[in-house]
């Protein structure tokens, strides 16, 4: 199984890009991108918060758990472990 980000179709949907919300968040932005992008190895609680926070969303908005057969069904440049 891994774990799947939602947030570039989050940010897509409320119209922001990975700076502005990174700003917004207070975060820092390599976080937001690497989540964006399903790069991210390693995220803070205190991160995931904020972004949900901003976004107006629940953390099962944001994150998804994906069984490794429907994983491997379809392929997507965006998957990876967070």
């Amino acid at each position: 199984m891994l774990i799947r980000s939602n947030l570039i179709a989050l940010m897509h949907q409320r119209r922001f890009k990975a700076a502005e919300l990174a700003r917004a968040a207070g975060v820092n932005r390599s976080a937001v991108t690497a989540l964006a992008n399903n790069r991210a190895s390693r995220v803070e609680l205190a991160t995931l918060e904020r972004l949900c926070i901003v976004l107006g969303c629940q953390l099962a908005d944001l994150l998804e758990i994906v069984p490794d057969d429907v994983s491997r069904a379809r392929p997507s440049v965006r998957e990876g472990a967070i």
